[in-house]
């Protein structure tokens, strides 16, 4: 099965397609000609068949509450993981995209040596100021900061380790306890 994608109802993602996918071209990488992104993403509302990832966007002010977090568990070990996580959740189901109910998030920080085991993802969201790459044969989807990609079929991406000296940050949602 192939990758394909659309932007989440009920979501608004800035940017285009072609701005954000990669396909395979010899032993590097370009933008979608427009045949081929006709048949890797889906415009229309609803029609959601056969799609393997929704992108979904978190607002600013979440991510601000992340990086909020993370400093005052640094600075004093009292940041709430746990609670920003059951917010996250919260405004997912308010968007009509709820994590399943057992679901685990997770922190993620990655290095260019790191590997980030993608199996049980149900989404994976950049909480980085750089954008991520998610991996799948012959395509790749550039996350930008604050994007999130919803894992729905097929194949599950690999993620890209970050160029040198940077760090992917990431909040994955599992389907179940790490």
């Amino acid at each position: 099965m192939k990758a394909s994608f659309s932007i989440a109802p009920n979501f608004q993602c800035k940017g285009s397609w072609k701005d954000r996918l990669l396909v395979a071209e010899g032993s590097g990488w370009r933008a979608p000609h427009d045949g081929e992104l006709a048949g890797m993403t889906l415009t229309a509302p609803g029609d959601s068949d056969g799609v393997s990832s929704f992108l979904f966007n978190v607002p600013a002010h979440l991510r601000a509450r992340f990086w909020a977090m993370l400093d005052e568990e640094a600075a004093e070990g009292a940041g709430d993981f746990v609670q920003f996580a059951e917010d996250l959740a919260g405004f997912l189901a308010f968007k009509d995209l709820p994590p399943p109910k057992d679901s685990v998030s997770e922190l993620l920080i990655q290095d260019t040596a790191g590997k980030v085991e993608t199996g049980d993802i149900w989404a994976l969201i950049n909480f980085g100021e750089e954008p991520v790459l998610l991996a799948w044969p012959q395509t790749r989807l550039k996350l930008s900061p604050g994007e999130g990609c919803r894992l729905t079929a097929g194949p599950a991406p690999a993620v890209e380790p970050p160029p040198e000296d940077e760090l992917n940050v990431l909040l994955a949602i599992r389907t179940g306890p790490v």
